[in-house]
């Protein structure tokens, strides 16, 4: 066990490379106008299903959105019930709102304030606020979709970018574009006490 530990340990940044370098070379071709090959397309698809199960714990959020966008809904919008996202920091200060308002997620420190676990799944987004008699209710709405072309970088941090992980947001965009993804707009329900 120790031993495929270190191999993966040692392997991991070759592995990643290769990964960053074969995606941003998939990436050129979606963009030339070119279609993948039909075992590129689930190579693509099963990255999706990976981000689906590596992000339920620290990004549960963001991993069910993703595991809904593998189903299509003929009305595009999905309501989901949870008072966790009520707990990040840039949406506490609107609790006392009343109306719509749009979240300004804290891009430069979010991983570190409690917001990386939202961010990540509902940047960007509106919140409504309304007054339900003995209890508040908060409204999120967020469209759930893929960008065009968009490459998020993780980990450059780390290690000098040893362990950078690039997630081309582009390919799923081009999964939704051929129809194996199915974006929607996510509605998040929430109640709290006055």
């Amino acid at each position: 066990m120790v031993t495929g530990l270190l191999i993966f340990l040692v392997a991991t940044p070759f592995n990643l490379t290769q990964y960053n370098r074969n995606a941003a070379g998939f990436q050129a071709r979606v963009n030339r106008g070119k279609s993948l090959t039909f075992k590129e397309k689930c190579g693509i698809y099963g990255n999706v299903l990976m981000i689906i199960v590596l992000d339920y714990i620290p990004l549960r959020e963001a991993s069910i959105m993703n595991f809904y966008m593998l189903f299509p809904k003929e009305n595009k919008t999905r309501v989901f019930y949870s008072n966790a996202y009520l707990q990040a920091r840039d949406i506490k200060p609107l609790l006392n709102q009343k109306g719509k308002n749009a979240v300004a997620w804290n891009k430069w420190n979010e991983r570190l304030n409690g917001n990386f676990r939202f961010a990540a799944a509902f940047d960007p987004c509106t919140i409504e606020i309304t007054d339900e008699g003995t209890y508040k209710k908060a409204v999120l709405i967020t469209p759930f979709t893929y960008r065009k072309n968009y490459t998020t970088i993780n980990a450059a941090h780390a290690m000098h970018g040893l362990f950078e992980f690039h997630i081309n947001e582009g390919l799923f965009w081009y999964l939704q574009h051929i129809g194996w993804l199915h974006p929607y707009t996510a509605v998040w329900i929430a109640k709290f006490d006055k």
